[in-house]
């Protein structure tokens, strides 16, 4: 989807259902769950140069070291968007990379 759609309401990625209250809860906002779920990617992301920022509740922009910018909608197309800016496959459940943001092994 491009940026304009998402921006204009096209349909939410199951990943985002967690973030509707009566799914959640009352005592996290739409808003909350997702500066949370992209302070959870940025914990990989930053790893390799990238940041990933909210944009406007509708979808997220991916930062690469060099100013270049990625609008993607929903958290898995995230990681396809990073394997374009880095130039190699970023996969987020790689046990070798999970550990060390776990600190494992230091």
């Amino acid at each position: 989807m491009c940026g304009v759609c998402g921006v204009l309401g096209g349909e939410e990625h199951w990943t985002a259902e967690s973030a509707r209250p009566e799914v959640f809860g009352a005592g996290r906002t739409r808003r909350a769950e997702r500066l949370h779920r992209a302070a959870a990617a940025n914990r990989i992301l930053t790893l390799f140069g990238l940041r990933l920022d909210d944009w406007q509740g509708s979808a997220f922009v991916l930062s690469g070291p060099t100013g270049q910018r990625e609008i993607v909608d929903a958290l898995p197309a995230v990681w396809a968007a990073a394997a374009r800016m880095r130039g190699r496959t970023i996969d987020p459940l790689d046990p070798a990379l999970l550990d060390r943001i776990a600190g494992v092994g230091r």
